[in-house]
């Protein structure tokens, strides 16, 4: 009797210890598929890539000395627009590293840069432009929006792959259209009047925006539970500026007054985990991880 217990412990023991070995696999897997992919920044005039569970950057390419305004990663490359006051240009590099090569000149203080549904749109000081990845179907203002008070038509621009959610910090509010031009609603999302919406950045279920005023802000996609300070970067009046986000965390940067350093913030979604020195560099921002939409 005691050996047929003991052989049934054991065989427990072994069915425990299996299982136990299982779900901690696992939850290693859901662990390390929640940090893959990976952050695309701006440090200096170059534009490095890191993994966005942390680590060592290294350079792709060089970026320009108007360092870069807006980037997105589509058909095994990286996308940037800059703005260095004259003939500002759209260029690109392997996703993985090389040259830097022009897709589009003479653009207009080009402010973001997104790629959906085949196409890369950027936002400037006359209207949303778009350009396929190869260079064709070049429509320098494909959506024209009205000019706000302070010159330019918007401030930031982001995607959800079916929209365009586009920022005007004059108008205190946070527009969208479809990304063939139609039901265009320049007030989809309404803030209070002192709010000033930068950069967007679209991570799942919400769009983030950077306020000047020292936060982060977000809505759902759907336009409902808008929160302008929804985190506090504790920044000092440095930011933020640029934003992004995916499943798991929210990237900004900050900083930059009396020649400090600019970094590059982290939090997780839910607002917690606040590290306001992640990396040191800047936005523009593009991520590869589940969730992100760049």
């Amino acid at each position: 009797m005691r050996r047929v217990l003991a052989g049934g412990i054991a065989a427990l023991a072994a069915a425990a210890t299996v299982l136990a070995g299982a779900a901690a696999a696992s939850a290693a897997g859901k662990s390390s598929a929640a940090a893959s992919g990976r952050l695309y920044f701006v440090r200096g005039v170059n534009i490095m890539v890191v993994p966005v569970g942390g680590g060592t950057a290294r350079k792709v390419t060089k970026a320009g000395n108007g360092g870069a305004t807006g980037m997105t990663i589509a058909s095994g490359k990286v996308f940037w627009v800059t703005v260095t006051g004259l003939h500002d240009t759209l260029s690109f590099a392997s996703k993985n590293g090389g040259t830097a090569h022009v897709l589009v000149r003479n653009l207009n203080t080009p402010r973001g840069l997104v790629s959906a549904d085949g196409w890369l749109f950027w936002v400037d000081e006359n209207a949303i432009g778009r350009v396929r990845p190869n260079g064709t179907g070049l429509n320098r203002k494909f959506i024209k929006l009205p000019q706000e008070v302070g010159g330019g038509v918007a401030d930031g621009l982001a995607t959800d792959g079916g929209h365009l959610f586009f920022s005007r910090c004059q108008g205190h509010e946070i527009g969208r259209v479809n990304l063939n031009g139609t039901h265009k609603d320049l007030s989809f999302i309404k803030l209070p009047r002192k709010a000033c919406p930068q950069g967007l950045g679209v991570g799942n279920t919400h769009v983030y925006w950077a306020d000047l005023s020292g936060f982060v802000g977000r809505a759902t996609l759907t336009g409902h539970g808008a929160n302008g300070s929804w985190l506090n970067i504790h920044a000092a009046g440095q930011g933020p500026f640029n934003v992004a986000a995916d499943r798991a965390h929210v990237f900004w940067d900050w900083g930059g007054a009396a020649q400090s350093p600019v970094h590059v913030g982290r939090a997780t979604v839910s607002g917690t985990g606040l590290n306001k020195t992640f990396l040191t560099g800047q936005g523009a921002f593009a991520l590869t991880s589940p969730g992100a939409n760049s």
